[in-house]
């Protein structure tokens, strides 16, 4: 959650000074503009607050969630335009620092989850 959490302050992209929150407010823009690039990354939230919270879920489950999560939120590395305002210039963007402390997030979450599978089996 500490990742997540600094994720939302810091900018996703470089090429623009959008943070994360920015992100996580305007990303559900994606599925009404057919944007999967920005919509299926933006569900990625949606996996990883459900893993947190549902904690009676089978383990198996758990950990297929977070792979789901971590692929849904690679989709965005295959964006490459943000829009920069409402006149409909685009700037240039790659991921960024807030990017990659984001799905650092999902990652810390899955190995937590098979490290607690290891030590069931185990």
């Amino acid at each position: 959650m500490l990742l997540y959490g600094i994720a939302l302050i810091t900018p996703m992209f470089f090429g623009t000074w959008t943070i994360g929150v920015f992100g996580l407010i305007m990303g559900w823009l994606g599925i009404f503009a057919l944007e999967p690039f920005v919509a299926i990354p933006w569900i990625a939230n949606f996996l990883y607050f459900g893993n947190l919270i549902f904690n009676k879920l089978n383990l198996k489950t758990k950990i297929g969630i977070s792979v789901l999560t971590i692929i849904f939120a690679l989709f965005v590395i295959g964006l490459r335009e943000l829009p920069e305002n409402e006149g409909g210039r685009n700037s240039d963007i790659v991921v960024g620092i807030g990017f990659l402390i984001w799905i650092s997030s999902f990652v810390v979450l899955l190995i937590g989850q098979l490290k607690e599978k290891n030590k069931n089996v185990g």
